[in-house]
Formats: C-alpha cells, structure tokens, sequence
C-alpha cells in the first residue's frame, strides 16, 4: 500500500515565473492508475459523505483502475456539470479527501486529481452528449457563474428549454473574473461551457435582468 498520494508534475518555478499558463500538469494514465489502486473501496465510503454533491466516488475511482475512463466521467457527470472545474479548483482537501479512510493512517486518495485526469481524458476523447425529451417547460437561469452553470445543465438533463441571461460579454462568472489563468485556464471554463450549451441550454449575455 502507498503511503503518499502520487506525486502530480508542475511546471518548475524558473518557468512558472515568466508565464501564466497552469502550474499544475494533471496525471498520465500511469500515475492515474497507480493512485486509483490506492483506493480501498470500502462499503459505507465517508469520502462521499465529504463530497457536497455527493459523487459516487469509490465507483468512478473503480473505472479508472479498470481503464474504463468513460465509465468513470460518466460517473462523475451524474451528480457534477463541471468536473474539469471541480477537478482543479474544489477544496477535495477540505471535503471528500478529509474523510478518506486512508487519511486516518495515510495520505488521502487523490480524490481530486482523479477526477481531472477523468475530465481532461474526455476532453481529449470527445464528450458524450444524451439530450432528453423536451417537457415543454421553459426555464430562465439569472447569471452563468458555477450555480448558474450547473442549475441550467442539470434542468436540461431533466427535459427543460433553459435560458442563461448573462449580464456580462462573458459567461462563467468568478470561475473566469476570479480564478487566475494559471490556477484554472479560460480554456478549460470554456470547454465546460460549450458542454452545457450542447445539452441544449441556450446562453444570452449582456443582459442585465430587472434593471
């Protein structure tokens, strides 16, 4: 059994210095693997108590080790709109991997750094998109920060005509105005983005509603 999570590479901080690009580089199928074997698979899993939205963990963390990494993001999507996002920028060390069993003797299981590398690997191998009946209810959605995001996709997941109103030229709200490029790249914010407008939601910006 491995004490310490894998090690994730970053860029040296000669280089990080001179650019704004992401200091942290994610896994290689490799080290993906050998830190989804670390995961003890436990029958009552407290990491998915610690999970906010409650993500089946141990099961996607099951895909990876058995190199089923549509499996796993499929897993993840179920509960998570945004799991590029969440993948670099939730407080993992606060929630799901503060309760990892691991934890208690260990290093946690790098709860966090699995669900990029889950997320990235789709990005690299195209998103699967199931668009459900419409139910011919029209929903608006006011801003298109994460709650925003994440409230539209899951009502189109449910069948609804959704509707961003955006007040700014662009959406993401604090995960583009916030979060510097080298801790959450523009790109990545986009791709999740452009996810969520291909389950059919519909994005208006610079509009300011009930002024």
């Amino acid at each position: 059994m491995l004490e310490k999570k894998t090690k994730m590479a970053e860029q040296p901080p000669a280089e990080r210095i001179c650019n704004f690009d992401e200091v942290a580089k994610g896994y290689t199928e490799e080290e993906a693997l050998i830190e989804a074997s670390r995961c003890l698979q436990c029958k009552k899993p407290a990491c998915v108590e610690g999970c906010p939205v409650e993500i089946n963990i141990p099961a996607f963390i099951a895909k990876i080790k058995e190199k089923d990494y549509r499996g796993a993001i499929n897993i993840i999507k179920e509960k998570n709109n945004l799991p590029a996002i969440c993948g670099r920028v939730c407080p993992q060390e606060t929630q799901c991997e503060e309760m990892c069993v691991m934890a208690r003797r260990y290093e946690p299981v790098g709860i966090g750094r699995l669900e990029r590398f889950a997320s990235d690997w789709e990005i690299e191998n195209g998103v699967e998109i199931i668009k459900p009946q419409k139910n011919g209810i029209k929903v608006a959605v006011i801003g298109s920060g994460p709650a925003g995001l994440t409230a539209a996709a899951d009502l189109a997941k449910m069948g609804y005509d959704v509707t961003i109103f955006e007040a700014f030229h662009s959406t993401g709200g604090v995960l583009v105005y916030g979060i510097p490029e080298f801790r959450l790249p523009k790109e990545i914010v986009k791709r999740e983005v452009d996810y969520i407008t291909k389950l059919g939601v519909n994005i208006v910006t610079n509009v300011i509603v009930g002024k």
